[in-house]
């Protein structure tokens, strides 16, 4: 279980929280309040796994402030490919990525039965996920970014 990630282009080394599903049945984000820890969702594969999405959820904030708020500018992914992000467990296990692309998916085009999100069998990937399009006047967000990363191995 990560306890830690850093994204080296941003220069974070920020807490991990685990968690599984929230009351409406998604997978569940961080505390509101913390801008840029991540939660590691405890139901997928878990980081270092050899098929597979490992999946964080970072927070984007509306009027700014957050991590997911540095990582999709100008409607394109502020990672560039070969980015570094290292998960860190408690007993100092390390499990590095690199970045290869961000996708932006609509809400209303999404398909919960795709792997865009969720996969337990295929190639093994970090997919790091932030809300985008906040819909004004409401709570909620038209769009999700998704950040894929493949392990590093050997290195």
């Amino acid at each position: 279980m990560p306890v830690r990630y850093e994204i080296e282009r941003f220069k974070s080394d920020e807490k991990v929280v685990s968690l599984g599903l929230d009351k409406s049945g998604s997978i569940a984000a961080p505390p509101l309040n913390e801008p840029r820890m991540a939660s590691w969702w405890n139901q997928g594969p878990k980081a270092g796994s050899d098929a597979g999405k490992v999946v964080l959820s970072i927070h984007t904030y509306r009027k700014g402030g957050a991590l997911g708020n540095q990582m999709f500018k100008g409607g394109k992914s502020a990672l560039q490919p070969g980015d570094r992000i290292i998960l860190r467990g408690a007993k100092g296990e390390v499990a590095c990525y690199d970045f290869v692309e961000a996708k932006k998916v609509f809400v209303k085009d999404y398909d919960p039965n795709s792997s865009v999100m969720v996969d337990y069998d295929g190639a093994p990937l970090l997919n790091m996920i932030i809300c985008w399009d906040y819909i004004k006047g409401s709570k909620d967000w038209d769009s999700r970014v998704f950040f894929y990363a493949k392990p590093v191995v050997g290195d």
